[in-house]
């Protein structure tokens, strides 16, 4: 076999990847049979192990996605049923005894997209620097995250879950260490793996989390029917597994999109979300990290203006009764109109009711449970605020700007297209430097202590703080 083309042997089968220098990528890996026919809304059921040599050369088929948004913002899309893959980037020659920490990554999206064929999320920058890295397909939208009375919920949790299974089994084939695993993901990706974090599997699957802006929320049943009720209408079915899976997933997907599509960009932040379902999930998970510490070492942040992101879609706040919506909108993130009052005190002599707007709808989706997360996890959590502002778009430290720097990937085009030609090489080098060593060792950096106040919060930009108060006034 020629030296570009590296061989690996696991249990899971043979796999024949492609080496680019000193790293090799194994990509489109299955580790879940094909979610279709009975197994569509179903757990993800694993592969048997695979015979002769498998090609991974190539991504594989994404999953079907119930939201898209316009350039520079949307996902690769690859046809296909075989949606549940991974792809793993490690350094060549791959040493099967070498025994590197691992870093599996879970991207965002509402929960209604996404998936690991973004080139932000290229992990040669890891393995680059001694790190197997992992990227997992799951499900998402109605596929993954719309709750059914006749089918179980959370079924792109237990996607995540069993991709994590698969590199506990074998990592080790590929140089990784499978008791030294850390999880990250931005967005609903970082809600995910702080979800996971409050499960039976956190110690065991992995001993690390990276929280990228999103602490994991969760809907009860009745909350999330109406959210299932929404879908059928789009589709003009039931409310039902049965009766939606009488279409084809992507067929369905796109209609739900081009409903979205027709709300306004603050009223489609929480359609799909996981369900308190009393096995998997007991209570909210942003509850749980509030109040007790989990079984694993964190690091937890958020960027300056969240929100901002869902400016450059056009007009974002509502024209008329525009915080009398938020609480309506916003009631999974535990919002309520005493809470918009508190916003109008605090800021309503210097923001306008828009502004405002913006400010809630930050704290509420990503620096409220953010700030409980790291109040509660404390002496096991680093805590970070990103501040670098785009120079175009909003230019703010809004909503996903922090990804290419995380990666090192700031200039893969899917990245300069939002954030711009001139990102600062010396930042990309401190975050992810920092993502590096906590990966590593456990220790982002020598001079970042665990959180205990906001003097101990890392600032990744300029100067920067937050308003304390205002996001104290987050109860969960």
């Amino acid at each position: 076999m020629s030296p570009s083309k590296p061989v690996v042997e696991s249990a899971a089968g043979t796999f024949v990847g492609v080496q680019h220098g000193l790293i090799a990528q194994f990509l489109g890996i299955p580790f879940a049979q094909p979610p279709i026919g009975e197994l569509r809304f179903a757990l993800p059921q694993a592969v048997a192990p695979l015979r002769g040599e498998f090609d991974a050369t190539r991504f594989g088929p994404t999953p079907p996605a119930s939201m898209e948004l316009p350039e520079p913002f949307t996902y690769p899309s690859i046809e296909g049923d075989d949606w549940l893959t991974l792809n793993i980037w490690t350094p060549a020659p791959v040493a099967h005894d070498a025994q590197l920490p691992v870093y599996v990554w879970f991207y965002g999206g509402s929960f209604a997209m996404g998936n690991t064929a973004e080139d932000i999320f290229d992990g040669s920058t890891f393995a680059r620097d001694g790190i197997v890295y992992v990227s997992a397909n799951y499900r998402v939208g109605i596929e993954g995250f719309t709750h059914f009375p006749d089918a179980p919920d959370n079924r792109g949790l237990h996607d995540q879950i069993l991709a994590l299974q698969w590199v506990h089994d074998n990592i080790a084939s590929f140089g990784g260490d499978p008791n030294q695993v850390t999880i990250g993901g931005e967005s609903a990706g970082s809600m995910s793996v702080s979800t996971l974090a409050t499960t039976r599997f956190a110690g065991k699957l992995f001993q690390r989390v990276i929280c990228e802006s999103g602490i994991g929320i969760a809907l009860e049943r009745a909350d999330a029917a109406k959210a299932t009720d929404f879908v059928a209408a789009a589709l003009h079915k039931l409310p039902t597994a049965k009766s939606v899976g009488t279409l084809e997933a992507r067929e369905a997907g796109r209609r739900v999109a081009d409903k979205l599509r027709k709300l306004s960009p603050h009223n489609i932040l929480t359609v799909f979300a996981p369900v308190i379902d009393g096995d998997l999930l007991q209570e909210s998970p942003v509850a749980s990290l509030s109040e007790r510490q989990a079984p694993v070492t964190m690091i937890i942040g958020h960027n300056k203006r969240e929100a901002d992101f869902w400016r450059v879609f056009g007009e974002f706040a509502p024209p008329d009764g525009v915080l009398d919506a938020l609480a309506l909108a916003l009631t999974p993130f535990r919002a309520t109109r005493e809470l918009t009052q508190a916003y109008v005190d605090a800021y309503g002599d210097t923001l306008s009711k828009q502004e405002i707007f913006v400010e809630f709808l930050s704290d509420a989706a990503f620096c409220a449970p953010s700030l409980a997360a790291q109040r509660g996890q404390a002496t096991t959590c680093y805590a970070y605020l990103f501040t670098w502002p785009s120079s175009i778009h909003t230019r703010t430290a809004m909503h996903t700007l922090d990804l290419g720097f995380a990666f090192d990937n700031i200039h893969a085009p899917g990245f300069v297209a939002y954030a711009g030609p001139d990102a600062p090489q010396s930042l990309a080098d401190e975050i992810h430097g920092s993502w590096v060593r906590f990966i590593k060792t456990g220790v982002p950096d020598d001079d970042w202590q665990p959180y205990r106040s906001e003097a101990d919060l890392k600032i990744f930009g300029p100067a920067g703080q937050r308003n304390i108060d205002v996001l104290s006034a987050w109860k969960y």
